[in-house]
């Protein structure tokens, strides 16, 4: 009796504050892991990952940051495979990276110079375009831009653009994370740019709360762009001028887009059709 206390505690505790046992299993499933592989790369002991897909035990503060961090971004599992890349063996180094770079997708193996283009609808039927994306990314922070805001202008952007043309503006693949949709393995695309000097990515405080604030440094090059590519990039801007990250977030969690996709998925332009914002 006080053993099944116990784990309907611990139940009790993962659902309120911590993890849910099943969000944790659902999470390496996804990645396609074993325990062993999963374990390495969040840093913990096996024994001690089982115990969490068990329910058996909770979490501490470190590992629970850790499986949030790749709930909430699954893209950044390559900074964490780097970070223990000393736990693994040769064999699984290499194992982990081709798992890698078929779960990753496409936004992630074309910024890194994949030539590959296969037009479906999760591109907008547009091959990939680096100096697209970089240059909406300088309009839209050429102010300064809350980095959570920048990734909803870019989707509404794309989406627009596609909903007028049948074509995406950049060839990005968005998904969808808790706080909306979101350009997919957007973190790469954010430090590659933050590594070029093309942006600054900085937090500021207020009321306690942490917000990552971006900004260009390079001169914009809007001659990339159509007349009505350019004209939809403004006119996102315009809409969204004097919405907060929170207004903007809230906005896209009423779009069917965001309702009728399954977590961390690839959401289709399809829906750019349904969009209630624009």
């Amino acid at each position: 009796l006080d053993n099944d206390a116990s784990l309907k505690a611990i139940s009790i505790y993962n659902e309120k504050y911590g993890i849910p046992k099943e969000k944790i299993i659902e999470l390496r499933k996804n990645y396609n892991l074993s325990q062993e592989l999963f374990s390495k790369i969040i840093g913990c002991a096996k024994k001690t990952l089982i115990s969490y897909e068990k329910g058996t035990s909770i979490p501490n503060d470190n590992y629970t940051m850790i499986i949030n961090s790749l709930l909430l971004n699954p893209s950044i599992i390559e900074t964490f495979i780097e970070a223990n890349k000393t736990h693994f063996k040769e064999n699984e180094y290499n194992k982990l990276h081709n798992k890698m770079e078929k779960i990753l997708g496409n936004n992630f193996k074309c910024f890194n110079g994949d030539d590959i283009f296969i037009p479906t609808e999760y591109n907008g039927y547009t091959k990939l375009n680096k100096n697209k994306i970089i240059n909406m990314i300088l309009i839209f922070a050429s102010n300064s831009v809350n980095k959570t805001k920048l990734l909803k202008e870019m989707f509404y952007a794309d989406f627009t653009h596609y909903k007028k043309t049948g074509a995406s503006i950049t060839g990005l693949e968005y998904a969808k994370i808790p706080l909306g949709p979101v350009p997919d393995n957007y973190e790469k695309i954010i430090n590659e740019c933050t590594e070029n000097k093309i942006i600054t990515c900085n937090p500021e405080f207020k009321n306690n709360d942490e917000y990552l604030i971006i900004k260009g440094l390079k001169k914009i090059n809007d001659t990339i762009f159509s007349n009505t590519e350019l004209d939809t990039i403004k006119n996102i801007k315009k809409h969204f001028k004097n919405y907060t990250s929170s207004d903007i977030v809230t906005s896209s969690h009423k779009e069917k887009a965001f309702n009728e996709t399954e977590y961390f998925k690839n959401i289709s332009y399809d829906y750019a059709f349904d969009l209630k914002e624009i």
